[in-house]
């Protein structure tokens, strides 16, 4: 296990009580979003807050953050419980959003967003029998609308990394959907639903052919992603079954993602609330090519966030930095020996 201690932490400003929900790099700040609404631009080096909305960015609640691209230091995207999803310029202030996307004000849970194909997508809380996912461009034309592929709460979305046509969805129903959207008839779209079993906490592309699963009982598993020739038979998923279990933690954060390309890797970071660790486990193929989760490079962030929980993860390469975000109030920078 390779310890990593916090070299910086910060309240970044924030109420006491404040939680940290997730983090997107834009261009060579940190945006943060967190539980009193606000949508804070950091400065990762010192973890001063450069600025931040001067209101709630959503007045029911913030739920999403996405940046157009990381390289570009000025878009940005929220989505809110008020059923909207906003377009933020830094060179105009955040003060008020340049572009508001909006359906039909149903609760909005999960974001992605495809600068190749110039596209956002949603996904909305489970409102009577709907729970919709639906796909803007970037002028705010409604391209595709998906509202029968899943019964409950949509949670995640996420665009193929190379495949600019396939956008994958995972719901509290327990299933990933991954979505052909050349293809108009929503029955027909469906590439492939895969069964997790139970209900979607993170899912994603880890690479170009593979998807991972985390359930919110945090069992998690590896796809194929399924082949458009219908004679090539899908193999049977990696199963790791509950991490709490294998790895001796209490719950799981994210996966973390390293590369793009076939052989990409992932880094799957848990937590402990009773020993405060946050533990970062590599996700990839062995010697054998079968996937596998763990190994001797484990890194240990130390003391984590006082025994509370860590919601968000960032990791900058460059600098082997790791940023988390926790319910303690508080963001934090991890190096290897600080």
């Amino acid at each position: 296990m390779i310890p990593f201690t916090a070299s910086l932490s910060s309240p970044i400003s924030s109420p006491s009580g404040t939680y940290h929900y997730t983090f997107s790099r834009l261009g060579p700040y940190l945006s943060v979003i967190s539980s009193d609404d606000q949508v804070r631009i950091l400065d990762p080096s010192t973890l001063s807050v450069i600025t931040s909305t001067n209101a709630q960015s959503h007045p029911s609640g913030v739920t999403c953050l996405s940046s157009l691209a990381e390289n570009d230091p000025n878009l940005l995207f929220t989505a809110g419980r008020d059923g909207t999803a906003k377009l933020w310029d830094l060179r105009q202030g955040i003060g008020r959003a340049v572009a508001v996307f909006r359906k039909g004000g149903e609760p909005i849970l999960s974001m992605a967003v495809c600068r190749d194909r110039g596209l956002l997508a949603v996904g909305t809380e489970l409102t009577g029998t709907s729970a919709e996912v639906v796909v803007w461009d970037l002028e705010g034309r409604e391209k595709m609308s998906y509202v029968e592929s899943h019964n409950d709460d949509v949670t995640q979305l996420s665009f193929h990394p190379t495949i600019t046509s396939l956008l994958l969805s995972g719901s509290t129903d327990g299933l990933i959907n991954i979505y052909d959207m050349t293809i108009p008839e929503e029955d027909d779209a469906l590439h492939q639903v895969i069964n997790h079993g139970s209900s979607i906490h993170r899912a994603g592309f880890l690479n170009d052919s593979t998807i991972y699963g985390i359930s919110h009982d945090e069992n998690l598993s590896v796809y194929k992603l399924a082949d458009p020739n219908e004679n090539v038979e899908e193999p049977r998923p990696v199963v790791f079954g509950d991490v709490r279990a294998k790895l001796g933690c209490d719950y799981a954060v994210d996966v973390l993602l390293r590369g793009r390309e076939s052989a990409g890797t992932g880094i799957l970071a848990v937590g402990s609330h009773s020993e405060g660790w946050i533990d970062l486990h590599s996700l990839g193929v062995d010697r054998t090519g079968t996937w596998a989760l763990g190994g001797e490079d484990a890194v240990r962030l130390v003391g984590g966030h006082r025994g509370e929980v860590v919601r968000c993860l960032y990791l900058d390469d460059a600098t082997a930095t790791v940023f988390t975000g926790g319910e303690d109030g508080l963001v934090k920078a991890w190096r290897a020996g600080s």
